[in-house]
């Protein structure tokens, strides 16, 4: 019955979807037939419970074919939010993932991974393949549609899925107008479990000895954060507004940035899924772009200046006498930037994605994701698909060469020589002394290649997922994505942590790192901020004209106490009535007594700071938004706010 679907199966021919210009198209008209159950042992996230086909009946369902390692995959999540918003009650999208690397099959990993790039449909764990095998699918992404009776409309097998499944969702509500159900679908999202922390799915970042400053892309709070060795912040650049206005530090704004590069005063950002290289000058606290269109490039796009040439999710950079690498990892390629002349081009890579070495322009290259230098001669970069680290030769006749890794489905976790070992899609790396340090990101540890006798060690992490510190092999990270030195210290973005750990090359120890002055990340709301009910952590009626006290009580988890570095306090505000004060929070207790002149609404902030007092430090942040709405039949004097902080 799915001949027209089913395709020769063999995992060692599976590879990412090719661009717009190499996706295959099928009419929804050419086919028809029920759509295949799911197994019932399946896990499944974002939904309380488990799906089958049969209970979305009278719904159009996307099935969407992915893998979080992918660049293609992430490229199309947009497109899929665009169809979910334009069809809120026809539409319901199943993400069905299939691994590829084996860290992948494990369903918390994937949770990090739906809350890292925003996915709010449900998404079910195949790591078997056995959806993958029963719907014929051969590449990741691949997007099957299903009409309202549960058959097969047709699929797409990578990007640009907006357009096209656009005009054939249109046409599926035209046929099956009236059997359509319009009810709401609310899956029950995993973004509501996630305990807040102060970064959020950090990417990458940069030390520099020099000046004492080290530079963290909180990606997934759209900001670079600038601390000291120490951490000790000295200011945000970002309005931690997803979006990709130029401006002050304070009215800029970024989408999930990535890789960074520092001359002196100037600090060069991989805004990636904005697909633009940002400028900052750490002096004047002024944002530009310097390079990118703001819209992905298509494959094989003509270059020409950097601000006409449009890019494909950069990823990280590096600079070497006025030239800006840039590892290019949805064109799988390293592109150049000259800094004085604005000209960007192609360094390496001919933009297949595979492992082949040759010419620079003429090897093949695989999702490059991590790239540093080694002062003058080559390149190294960290080709996250087919897991490997490899070089490029910093001459015009240069040559790119494998140093550890063979193919798009050779990963594991072995040190060895190098052609002996292996890696599972790592993510950052950093070159001193003759020693590459790498984040081998899905085998959760820091490794270290000594290139002069051409083998790899484990530095740091036992290789299971995890936050603890201590010595190398009592270490443990999850999926660090990057890696930095200064002063003897590696500094490491430990990604789905929300952390960022030092490890003392001396001692060969794992800490975490404590920022503080935290109150710099907190600047003063405005109302605006919370006219929308959903913010809101409760709403209850009061009877302002009787209330005369608010009591707090926080109840810390075991172990924990309240940061006093942080910007602890209670704020109450109130639009119509003018009122706006705040008090310190320093105790698991406090009292706040309240105008009598409040009327309307009273807006409730409580933004708090606490560490547990081990040795594996650990500092949460939690912001809450209460909302107080006058009823005069109310008669409490005092409102009691009994809050529970996580864990």
């Amino acid at each position: 019955m799915y001949r027209f679907l089913i395709i020769a199966f063999a995992v060692t021919l599976i590879n990412c979807g090719q661009q717009n210009n190499h996706r295959t198209i099928m009419n929804i008209k050419n086919y028809k037939g029920n759509a295949p159950s799911f197994p019932h042992e399946l896990e499944w996230l974002n939904i309380d419970g488990k799906l089958q086909i049969s209970d979305l009946k009278g719904k159009i369902v996307i099935l969407d074919f992915w893998t979080y390692c992918c660049i293609n995959c992430m490229h199309i999540i947009p497109d899929l939010k665009k169809l979910e918003a334009k069809y809120p009650n026809e539409l319901v999208v199943i993400g069905v993932h299939s691994a590829k690397f084996r860290n992948e099959k494990d369903t918390e990993n994937i949770r990090q991974a739906i809350l890292r790039y925003g996915i709010e449909h449900p998404v079910v764990n195949d790591y078997k393949f056995q959806i993958w095998t029963k719907y014929g699918a051969n590449a990741w992404p691949t997007v099957i549609l299903i009409n309202p009776l549960g058959d097969i409309a047709g699929y797409i097998s990578g990007e640009g899925v907006f357009e096209p499944f656009d005009k054939a969702i249109t046409k599926l509500i035209n046929e099956f107008d009236e059997i359509i159900d319009r009810n709401p679908f609310k899956p029950e999202l995993e973004k509501y479990t996630k305990q807040a922390a102060i970064l959020n799915f950090s990417g990458k970042v940069l030390a520099d000895e020099k000046t004492n400053r080290l530079f963290i892309a909180d990606s997934n709070n759209d900001r670079i954060i600038i601390s000291d060795l120490d951490g000790n912040i000295e200011d945000i650049i970002g309005s931690k507004n997803e979006g990709k206005e130029d401006g002050s530090f304070e009215k800029t704004s970024f989408n999930k940035p990535q890789g960074l590069a520092l001359d002196g005063n100037i600090l060069y950002i991989a805004d990636t899924e904005n697909h633009l290289i940002r400028k900052a000058d750490l002096k004047k606290r002024i944002v530009e772009t310097i390079a990118g269109t703001g819209v992905q490039a298509v494959y094989q796009a003509p270059l020409d200046k950097g601000l006409t040439t449009a890019l494909n999710s950069p990823w990280d950079l590096t600079l070497i006498n006025g030239v800006l690498y840039i590892a290019m990892a949805g064109s799988h390629q390293l592109w150049s930037l000259d800094l004085n002349t604005n000209k960007i081009d192609v360094y390496a890579g001919s933009g297949r994605e595979n492992i082949n070495d040759g010419d620079l322009l003429n090897s093949t290259l695989a999702q490059p994701s991590g790239i540093t230098h080694d002062g003058g001669d080559n390149l190294y970069f960290a080709d996250s698909e087919v897991s490997a680290v490899r070089l490029a030769e910093l001459k015009k006749t240069g040559q790119v060469k494998t140093l550890i890794g063979h193919g798009l489905f050779e990963f594991g976790d072995k040190d060895d020589g190098f052609y002996n070992a292996l890696l599972q899609h790592p993510l950052g790396l950093v070159y001193s002394e003759g020693m590459i340090y790498l984040a081998d990101t899905y085998n959760h540890k820091v490794k270290v290649l000594d290139l002069a006798k051409k083998d790899i060690q484990t530095l740091a992490g036992n290789g299971e997922r995890g936050l603890a510190d201590g010595s190398s092999t009592e270490a443990r990270f999850h999926e660090p994505g990057g890696i930095t030195i200064a002063a003897g210290k590696l500094y490491v973005a430990d990604t789905n942590n929300d952390q960022i750990r030092v490890i003392d090359l001396k001692t060969k120890s794992t800490t975490t790192l404590v920022l503080k002055n935290l109150q710099l990340l907190t600047k003063s709301s405005g109302f605006n901020e919370y006219e929308s009910s959903e913010i809101f952590s409760g709403v209850a009626d009061v009877n302002f004209k009787e209330l005369k006290t608010l009591s707090f009580n926080f109840r810390l988890p075991g172990g924990y106490k309240i940061n006093p570095e942080g910007k602890n306090h209670v704020r109450l505000f109130s639009k119509e009535s003018k009122v706006d004060k705040a008090f310190n929070i320093t105790t698991s207790q406090l009292t706040c007594p309240v105008d009598s002149m409040v009327s309307g609404e009273l807006f409730v902030e409580v933004i708090i700071y606490y560490c547990n007092e081990g040795n594996n430090a650990i500092c949460k942040f939690e912001n809450r938004i209460y909302k107080l709405v006058n009823n005069k039949e109310a008669e409490s004097k005092i409102y009691e706010f009994d809050i529970n902080l996580k864990k």
